[in-house]
């Protein structure tokens, strides 16, 4: 028998008696976290995501993406090797966060307007966390400083675009360029009858919306009781223990380890955790946050993946997509950091000089060394990765 089958096959089947244990033994720890779990879904998620589903579902039934995907498909086609529909799918959810994007994605693909391999590069930058979230839970909510909200903000789009840009060459497909001009497109789409009228596409936009936040609530209620279970059988503080081991010598302590892992599980949960760290700067502190809602969590992860799983689009590589989001949102943080909080004046020689050599931006860098030697370490291993996946598809 094989042993990688028996482990896929127990494995998850052993979770899910762990986590029915839990909520028998601590029922009514289980209870409070479900209670924290709705209260985040009714006050958070369904007043910010409803009214941006239903308008997403509206775009897309009422093919206001096509007309946009044929107006700008030549900077989107040469950018990103993708048509020109997935720049609306980005800017939509730039605006609105998870899940929209993920799920618009999947919709467009299992319409099959985009092809399998032009859906794995579109859902590599094309699911992503909204500004509210960004800049008012995370940097005026938690880190108190509105400013570096959206210094986090433009390194999480730059993350995105970046793996879009990293993956635009996914796939074995071969686009062909189209030679219609776009006056030519857009009458082409005029002239295709449409298949429901406005108010039953209203209407099937708001059911599918309510049914979609239902999911999305679903999915946030249970991870918050399973991160409470996972809590009281001190498994996140083992790992939290053994990845302080190997990075001890680095100055992490277990604080930084147990509140980051608690964002690998639910970004509000681990964000806050994190910026609840009084010994650490601002700066790791937002580079953190940048990763975990790159990252988006495993939460999130399974609300997009239980879009994306209904394609022929790779779960796998989606979270592999997601890894790389955060890991270049979270460098671009640290990096842009100090630049954004420092402001070079020029009046004279001396404090010219000062502001060169002994300015902020350069001490942030000098200071932090081994992280900076940690990143090009974390870059060389990412681009390895990719190479590895594009060899073996």
């Amino acid at each position: 028998m094989n042993i990688s089958k028996l482990t896929k096959y127990f494995f998850p089947k052993l979770i899910v008696l762990i986590l029915i244990m839990g909520i028998v033994i601590f029922p009514n720890d289980s209870i409070f976290a479900a209670k924290d779990g709705i209260h985040i879904w009714v006050n958070v998620l369904i007043p910010s995501l409803l009214p941006f589903i239903i308008g997403a579902n509206l775009i897309v039934s009422l093919k206001v993406v096509d007309i946009i995907g044929a107006i700008i498909n030549p900077i989107t086609q040469f950018v990103f090797n993708v048509s020109g529909k997935s720049a609306l799918v980005f800017a939509i959810s730039a605006v609105s966060g998870y899940p929209v994007g993920a799920r618009l994605a999947s919709d467009l693909r299992l319409q099959n307007d985009i092809s399998k391999y032009e859906g794995q590069r579109l859902v590599s930058f094309c699911s992503t966390s909204g500004p509210l979230f960004i800049i008012g839970a995370v940097a005026v909510g938690m880190l108190n400083d509105a400013s570096i909200g959206y210094l986090m903000l433009i390194c999480h789009y730059f993350g995105a675009i970046t793996v879009g840009l990293i993956f635009r060459s996914y796939g074995k497909e071969k686009r062909e360029k189209n030679n219609k001009n776009i006056i030519r497109n857009i009458q082409n789409l005029l002239n295709t009858p449409e298949e429901n009228g406005f108010f039953i596409s209203f209407g099937n936009a708001v059911v599918s919306g309510v049914n979609t936040l239902l999911a999305v609530g679903g999915f946030v209620i249970i991870f918050s009781v399973v991160f409470k279970i996972l809590s009281l059988f001190h498994i996140i503080d083992g790992i939290s223990y053994i990845v302080c081991f190997f990075f001890s010598s680095l100055g992490i302590t277990k604080e930084i380890c147990s509140a980051f892992i608690s964002g690998l599980f639910e970004i509000t949960i681990g964000c806050n955790n994190i910026t609840s760290i009084p010994f650490i700067s601002e700066a790791i502190k937002a580079s953190l946050c940048s990763f975990i809602i790159g990252f988006s969590g495993l939460s999130i992860l399974a609300q997009c993946c239980s879009f994306i799983a209904k394609t022929d689009i790779k779960t796998n590589i989606y979270i592999f997509n997601k890894f790389l989001h955060g890991t270049f949102a979270g460098i671009y943080t640290f990096l842009l950091y100090p630049i954004s909080k420092n402001h070079l004046p020029v009046s004279n020689f001396s404090v010219i000089y000062n502001s060169i050599y002994n300015n902020t931006i350069l001490n942030h860098y000098f200071y932090n060394f081994k992280i900076f030697l940690i990143i090009s370490v974390i870059l060389y291993v990412i681009f390895n990765l990719y190479f590895l996946y594009i060899t073996k598809d």
